[in-house]
């Protein structure tokens, strides 16, 4: 309903109302002392109410109108500019609790298979078992023992919890994966060939690292798995004095997404190669998960219809340049494109209709990556089984991508797998990259509504002219 006809019908009401209690309190006031004076004091009550609503309206407008101070979330939100910076996104792979491979988690979240289902080990707080997505066959004491004269020569040894061991070991398998492919680089095998005084000459791109880990791993868990994971794709054949951690991994609250806009845009900024995994990983199938998102309210039981499932996996890509990429494989034509993110006004948590005005105005920003009258085949999200998610994924693809299947083009990673942190943003990444080398030619558009606040829309696809 327009502003105008919302003030204009709270007016009238209020001035039926309000010459009703003044008929009423006029035939009190015949009746009573001091009845007659009350009853003409509230004769002024209709044209009091009448300068309150339009006058605030207009102080509303008003308000609206001017600046808003610094760091204030904006009242109507607006899609920012996108970074200039694209990717070729040369790899990707996944652990995830339906399946090891970018075409074994399509196959079942497409064909249903990819459900939710009652954690073995784990109860809510009266006891009944609890929806989970957890990885099958994954052992956090072997984990531990895997690491463990790795450990020993490391100066500090913060102490980690069993959910923290099971996402290393899922992070590791995706992290060698990657590394393997990296090592497909053509200048790696003559720069291992050569004398070391020659090998300055021949060195290939430093291979950054970006790994986004849970909120709540502290400095010290965050430093041991970053370079536990360095420690893995040196292992695969990357020489150690060419790898490096990236320095975006230690900015908080960035999301996936952002964190590797700016990766990349850093690298447009300084002129380096550019060559990087970007690896997601957390567990939170533990008692220790359990316990916190219960005191938060963020649990999903049957008395909080609202909340989340714990889930687990990890996720990644190997990403390049333009140059690079086409040193590594010359077919490769699936391109991470202009990333949008921005921030939600109000959190999607908050009780009301799913609110689509930021998400849609995103992917619309996101889709003019898009070569002229190329569709999109394809809708990848972190999106969970929670209601105000699910509406404002819908309510979006309705208004961006009329033309998509919901059934059967529409992939969200939570939903079917739990929420695991940024593992399903990175998911639903490497999902649309398999579906897009697949298919040449295809775009898939990429997602994260997952978050409170965060919002960000990427478009995954062959490059444009538009490609950086």
């Amino acid at each position: 309903m327009r502003p105008w006809l919302s003030r204009t019908l709270l007016v009238a009401g209020g001035v039926v109302l309000c010459w009703i209690g003044v008929a009423w309190y006029w035939r009190a006031g015949n009746r009573m002392p001091g009845g007659a004076e009350l009853a003409g004091g509230l004769v002024m009550l209709p044209l009091v109410l009448l300068l309150a609503v339009w006058g605030g309206g207009k102080a509303a407008a008003l308000m609206a109108a001017a600046p808003a101070p610094a760091g204030a979330a904006p009242d109507a939100p607006a899609a920012p500019a996108p970074v200039a910076a694209t990717a070729v996104m040369l790899a990707g792979a996944l652990r995830m609790p339906h399946g090891a491979s970018a075409e074994e988690l399509a196959q079942a979240i497409l064909t249903k298979q990819a459900r939710l289902a009652l954690d073995p080990e784990l109860l809510d707080d009266n006891g009944f078992p609890l929806l989970s997505g957890r990885v099958a066959d994954i052992d956090e004491l072997a984990q531990e023992e895997l690491m463990a004269d790795w450990l020993r020569q490391q100066a500090g040894q913060p102490r980690l919890e069993a959910e923290q061991w099971r996402a290393l070991a899922l992070a590791g398998d995706v992290a060698a994966e990657l590394a393997r492919a990296a090592t497909l680089h053509p200048l790696l095998a003559a720069y291992l060939q050569a004398a070391p005084s020659a090998r300055a000459a021949l060195a290939p791109p430093v291979l950054q690292l970006l790994p986004l880990l849970p909120d709540e791993w502290d400095q010290e868990q965050r430093t041991l798995a970053g370079h536990w994971l360095l420690h893995i794709v040196a292992a695969q054949g990357w020489p150690a004095e060419r790898l490096a951690l990236s320095g975006p991994a230690e900015r908080e609250g960035a999301s996936a997404f952002q964190s590797m806009a700016e990766l990349a845009d850093l690298h447009v900024q300084t002129g380096q190669p550019y060559l990087s995994i970007v690896l997601a990983c957390a567990s939170h199938v533990g008692e220790r998960s359990v316990a916190a998102w219960s005191a938060r309210g963020r649990l999903l039981t049957a008395a909080n219809a609202g909340g989340e499932v714990p889930g687990e996996g990890a996720a990644g890509l190997l990403l390049a340049d333009a140059g690079q990429a086409l040193l590594v494989d010359a077919d490769a034509a699936v391109v991470l494109h202009r990333a949008a993110h921005g921030l939600r006004a109000t959190s999607a948590d908050a009780k009301g209709r799913a609110d689509i005005e930021l998400l849609a105005a995103l992917s619309a920003q996101a889709l003019l990556c898009a070569a002229p009258g190329a569709s999109v085949g394809l809708l990848a999200a972190d999106t969970d089984q929670r209601s105000s998610r699910v509406g404002e994924l819908m309510g979006m693809a309705n208004a961006a991508l009329p033309e998509l299947d919901l059934a059967s083009q529409v992939i969200s990673v939570a939903a079917s797998c739990g929420s695991a942190g940024a593992v399903p943003a990175l998911a639903a990444l490497v999902l649309a990259r398999q579906a897009c080398a697949e298919q040449p030619g295809l775009y898939a558009l990429c997602v994260s509504n997952q978050h409170s606040h965060q919002r960000g829309a990427v478009l995954v696809g062959p490059r444009t002219p538009a490609t950086v």
